[in-house]
């Protein structure tokens, strides 16, 4: 399968660990990035998405190898990883409305630059489109409850609740990254690199401090489980 990978800076851990995965996956990822809110710019020209900045334009180019827009009919399926789209984290503990899980659900969603790209490429194509949310924020493994329910609940309703009606599918972040059910690991934070759009700034490492951007190992253990899903 040809996927067409579509994100931010996060789909940085993503795009080296494919380089780890890639002589032995049966699928072929292509990947269109730009750091931030880059892509925020992409619009819908005939069966393409087309960035309509120079800068954003440079950037899919040098992330994708040279192509400068999305052409839907060259994929087989599209992987929008990133791109502001956050986890719902719904406590089995508590109580909650439907109402109150619905708006919640929505809240996570609506204007985000994930669901805008995700609309304007729906609208231009039938082909399956997952989604992968950003990567729950890095915490210090402690002892005690590492149950993930909480997590899993939550991705159940957003797919039921908003994606299903796009036919499109939230990817859950793999299990063994996951600590204290809502964050990651701090290990798979160390060592995270920027996005490569062709500057000076390619692959420079984040700061220490920074916890929300994750690393190869990260990547490679999230495209394995994807690709088990599809």
């Amino acid at each position: 399968m040809k996927i067409a990978v579509i994100g931010n800076s996060h789909i940085a851990s993503l795009k080296r660990g494919y380089e780890t995965l890639s002589r032995r996956s049966a699928h072929e990822l292509v990947f269109f990035g730009g750091r931030g809110l880059a892509l925020k710019d992409m619009e819908v020209d005939d069966c393409c998405l087309v960035p309509t900045s120079n800068a954003s334009r440079k950037s899919i180019s040098f992330t994708s190898g040279g192509i400068d827009r999305i052409n839907v009919n060259d994929f087989d399926a599209f992987l929008l990883y990133g791109l502001e789209a956050k986890a719902l984290i719904v406590p089995q503990s508590r109580f909650y409305s439907d109402a109150v899980i619905r708006r919640s659900a929505y809240d996570v969603v609506h204007e985000k630059l994930c669901y805008e790209i995700l609309l304007k490429l729906r609208s231009i194509t039938e082909k399956p489109i997952f989604i992968g949310h950003n990567p729950l924020r890095g915490a210090h493994k402690k002892p005690g409850n590492s149950d993930t329910s909480s997590y899993e609940r939550g991705i159940e309703y957003l797919n039921q609740i908003v994606y299903a009606h796009l036919n499109a599918l939230v990817i859950p972040q793999p299990k063994k990254t996951i600590v204290h059910g809502d964050s990651t690991d701090i290990l798979y934070a160390q060592g995270s690199k920027r996005l490569a759009i062709g500057d000076d700034n390619d692959d420079a490492l984040h700061p220490t401090i920074d916890v929300t951007h994750m690393n190869d190992a990260f990547g490679a253990l999230w495209l394995k489980s994807f690709f088990k899903k599809i």
